[in-house]
């Protein structure tokens, strides 16, 4: 079968006879990406570079007739010769009737033409964003670059834009690309198939394309959408940029500064194209925080909302951000080229964190002091060749390989260090117990943002009753590699019609180690105390909690300074201050082997599809994608019994397949109005962290936990309707409705299992039945040039998107099962954005508005939907803008969270809060400059 299709490829050439004309699409201010080209009824459009390829059955005398949003139609006559026709760079005009000054001398309006463009003539439903508009919004990694995009949604860490969620969907469910690949992933805290974008920052890309329909020749883990970022390619000319800006954090009470450049040009007469580009961040977050636990275990049903523990937490964290990114092309002749693109980005976290727990229960207080330098690393590299092989028939392939490692760096651990003293507390319950006085029997107990821990003025908390209990040295490693493969066939019979069909092989490696030493204070005699190891003031950072009055400051005490903690862990001082060696972790280790796993999954996936064009107005396109998966995980299992514990290695396999139909209808009423209607299938792969099969089962207290190496992938069939309408300028407004009908959704079951006449407490991932996602959305951009004088300069974007869903959830009653009907975990229900933009001659300001909506955070279905994490609802503030000191220098200022916004997490009901927590402002001020 090989051989034959590889004969076809090479004979298609002799039997296709169409002549070729070829050429670049461009303005003043670069490439013009999906601008149109018809010739006698047979039309095209540009890709991303602005280049484009038409084939026409005659020679001699031809009309080629250009048209782009926001500018003047032209018309290019052309003489065709047999073969290739060369046609270099077509320079487009600005439609000044319309758009006037606007255009020509704004920072920004060009690239939303751009954006618009290509989502204007893209086959599916699919929303844009260019590099400038990027650059003209405070945005500093990925993840807030795309926060901006219609149905987007953040998470946040430290105050900055970590994950990515799509029409409100579980943040797993969007395939997070690069490039066209799925990118890899590793952390310290997940194990799972999101992506952490903060380490990939926002300069190194070029346009990012979010397809809420995916089409066949997409990867198809992808129920959410999905988000491609395309790295920079090289210029069609030398091309030198530079920023540079400094800014302030005002939680961290620190400065920050961020640079970049970007150089590219073509040697050797155009045929050699290079592109490179670095960027640095550097800068100090900050977070005050409180959390609090509560014990929804507890059968009984007032003493389960009572308060087990609270803990106030303050982070400093020196982050550093670095990419580089390179792009190379070289064309061998007019029909056949090949690219090569590179990225590396690291991100360095230096956390210093001081947590005070106090726990009402057990009746002690403690200290945690922990520091280390969190470090993330991401490199990618790729390969590819265009050839076009005839007039009809064009062929492309890639070989990429990417890596993504978490690991502890300089020192290669985390020390943690526990302090604990004895503690009464005062204002509890009759029945002993903390609570808020909502939840108290007798109304006993405090409120929201001012809950206290009331300690008794006979045990104060000091540094000399606080003694060492415990000290950690965390040395946590994983990593993912990808290998691939991948072919694209394209086959253009007729103006009408455009067959592709390719395929891809995908080798991932997954590899998790989490060991850690564990010593303890007080055993082999007298625990050190706080006082003797040192003490440094609390770092407030211009007032701890102050957003809710400073409430903690009678219980928050100076600490050892956290540079103490590197002299802790050493040998000698584990000798000197009495330590007793409690675990010494390993692979084979009882305590943590089933924290160590190593997976290989293998995917095979090859696709067909078409696009025809019915008629002017109407196109279909459809086909087949199939994913063959074959993932393979070596985990281990731990039994507890009364003689001790025992480890089992563990190999399993979990092999699926994924087929794939979709299709796609684009109907175009007019010229500015479409209508969309797509059917696609598509999953969501199950996360590496519910695949391990390692299994813990303690004898002693008869529980049982483990992952699910047979878990099935979760299935969405999806239906989508679009229906767009485009300005004359820079503008659009569209609404539109979506559909999933979901299969073989992933939650962490709990149950009751008989073993051996005995009953064991178990939970593990599996697999729901079924559950659906609807929701509706809509979007407006709009430039009112029509005003007169400066008033034509305003502008707005807004956009919202509403997503509902339904799951049962099972559960034990006494013994009998019940479902409680729930919403799909991770699904927030409202997403609305807003900016207010002006820009006009030299000036550009835009204030932008994010807003995020409850969702369901975890479910507790032993306890009940009562005793379920919420994420509370989020609103930001974000502030730019830019002053034309000379039509190539730009000075730029930049603000984020200016209300301060805090996040939020609730038990049930909002004002039973589970973590509080904010950031305040940061800002910077800045040059930009295009050299040439």
């Amino acid at each position: 079968m090989g051989s034959r299709l590889l004969l076809l490829i090479l004979l298609f050439p002799f039997f296709c006879t169409a002549q070729q004309i070829r050429g670049t699409i461009l303005s003043k201010e670069g490439p013009l990406p999906a601008a149109t080209i018809v010739i006698d009824g047979n039309g095209t459009q540009t890709d991303l570079s602005g280049a484009f390829d038409i084939n026409v059955r005659k020679t001699g005398t031809v009309t080629l007739k250009i048209n782009y949003i926001g500018f003047a139609a032209r018309t290019v006559v052309v003489t065709v010769k047999p073969g290739l026709n060369q046609l270099g760079t077509i320079l487009m005009e600005p439609a000044n009737d319309v758009l006037g000054e606007v255009v020509v001398k704004g920072a920004s309006a060009g690239s939303q033409i751009r954006a618009i463009s290509i989502k204007k003539n893209a086959s599916g439903i699919m929303e844009v964003l260019a590099a400038d508009a990027i650059g003209k919004l405070p945005d500093r990694n990925a993840a807030e670059a795309v926060q901006r995009i219609q149905g987007v949604s953040i998470e946040r860490d430290q105050g900055e834009g970590r994950y990515v969620s799509v029409r409100g969907t579980p943040i797993q469910w969007s395939a997070t690309l690069l490039n066209g690949n799925r990118l890899p992933t590793a952390s310290l805290d997940y194990t799972d198939r999101r992506i952490q974008m903060d380490i990939f920052p926002s300069e190194l890309i070029e346009y990012v394309q979010l397809s809420k329909a995916i089409t066949p020749d997409m990867e198809g883990d992808a129920i959410g959408g999905s988000i491609n970022f395309i790295t920079k390619a090289a210029p069609l000319s030398r091309t030198l940029r530079i920023n540079a800006a400094g800014g302030y954090g005002d939680q961290a009470r620190k400065g920050s500064y961020n640079a970049s450049v970007v150089y590219g040009d073509r040697l050797m007469k155009g045929k050699l194209g290079f592109v490179l580009s670095a960027v640095i961040w550097d800068r100090t977050s900050a977070q005050d925080r409180y959390n609090m636990n509560y014990d929804f275990a507890n059968p009984h049903p007032v003493q389960s909302y009572s308060i087990t523990d609270l803990q106030l937490r303050d982070y400093i964290a020196h982050r550093k951000t670095t990419g580089l990114n390179a792009g190379l092309e070289y064309k061998f002749n007019d029909r056949h080229k090949i690219q090569f693109k590179g990225i590396y980005s690291e991100f360095v976290d230096a956390q210093m964190v001081r947590e005070t727990y106090f726990y009402f229960n057990t009746k002690n207080a403690s200290i945690i002091d922990r520091a280390s330098n969190y470090h993330t690393s991401l490199y990618s590299g790729e390969l590819s060749g265009q050839s076009v092989l005839s007039g009809k028939l064009t062929l492309d392939w890639a070989a990429s390989m990417d890596k993504s490692r978490f690991q502890f760096k300089n020192p290669g651990y985390y020390p943690m260090a526990t302090f604990q003293q004895a503690v009464t507390y005062e204002g509890l319950a009759a029945d002993g117990k903390k609570y808020l006085a909502m939840d108290a029997p007798d109304g006993q107990g405090d409120v929201i943002d001012a809950v206290l821990p009331h300690i008794s003025a006979a045990t104060p908390i000091s540094n000399e009753a606080m003694k060492l209990s415990q000290l950690v040295m965390v040395r946590s490693t994983n990593w993912e590699e990808n290998k691939r493969f991948g072919f694209n066939v394209k086959y253009t019979p007729d103006h009408k019609l455009t067959v592709k069909a390719g395929g891809k092989f995908i080798h991932k490696n997954k590899v998790v180690q989490s060991p850690y030493d564990i010593y303890l204070g007080g055993v082999l005699g007298p625990a050190p105390t706080m006082a003797s190891l040192g003490a440094e003031p609390f770092p407030y950072n211009g007032g701890f909690l102050s957003e809710i009055g400073s409430p903690y400051n009678n219980v928050i005490i100076n600490q050892m300074p956290l540079g103490q903690l590197q002299n802790l862990v050493t040998p000698e001082s584990i000798r000197n201050n009495k330590l007793l060696p409690y675990q010494i972790d390993s692979a084979t280790n009882a305590s943590g082997a089933t924290k160590y796993f190593t997976g290989v999954e293998n995917v095979y996936a090859l696709y067909v599809m078409g696009e025809y064009k019915v008629s002017d107005k109407l196109t279909l396109t459809g086909g087949i994608r199939n994913e063959y998966n074959k993932v393979t995980f070596n985990g281990s299992k731990v039994t507890t019994n009364a003689t001790g514990k025992q480890v089992t290695a563990i190999t399993q396999d979990n092999s699926y397949n994924a087929f794939l139909p979709m299709l796609h209808v684009k109907y175009s009423v007019t010229d500015k109005d479409i209508v969309r209607l797509a059917y696609t299938r598509s999953f969501a792969r199950p996360d590496f962290s519910s695949l391990n099969p390692g299994t813990t089962q303690d004898e002693m207290n008869k529980v049982i936990s483990r992952g699910n190496a047979n878990l099935k992938p979760t299935f969405a069939n999806n239906f989508d309707v679009m229906a767009e309408h485009y300005f004359g300028g820079i503008g659009m407004v569209n609404v539109g409705a979506f559909y999933k009908k979901l299969t073989d959704l992933i939650y962490n079951n709990e149950w009751s299992e008989n073993i051996n006449g005995v009953r064991y407490a178990v939970s593990a991932p599996e697999n729901l039945q079924s559950a659906w996602l609807a929701g509706f959305e809509a979007g407006v951009v709009k430039r009112f040039t029509g005003l007169p004088g400066y008033w034509k300069g305003f502008g707005v974007d807004v956009n919202y998107t509403f997503t509902d869903s339904k799951v049962k959830i099972p559960r034990f009653v006494n013994g009998q099962k019940t479902e409680d009907n729930s919403v799909i975990p991770k699904q927030a229900k409202h997403i609305f954005n807003a900016s207010l933009i002006y820009e006009y001659g030299k000036v550009m300001a835009r204030i932008a508005g994010n807003y995020k909506g409850k969702y369901l955070d975890v479910i507790r279905q032993a306890a009940g939907p009562d005793h379920y994490r919420w994420y509370a609802e989020n609103f930001t503030v974000d502030f730019s803008a830019s002053y034309a000191i000379t039509p190539r220098i730009r000075a730029f200022l930049e603000l984020n969270n200016i209300t301060n916004a805090p996040v939020r997490y609730y038990h049930g009901t909002f004002n039973r809060v589970e973590q509080a927590e904010w950031y305040s402002f940061r800002g910077q001020l800045g040059v930009s400059a295009k050299i040439f």
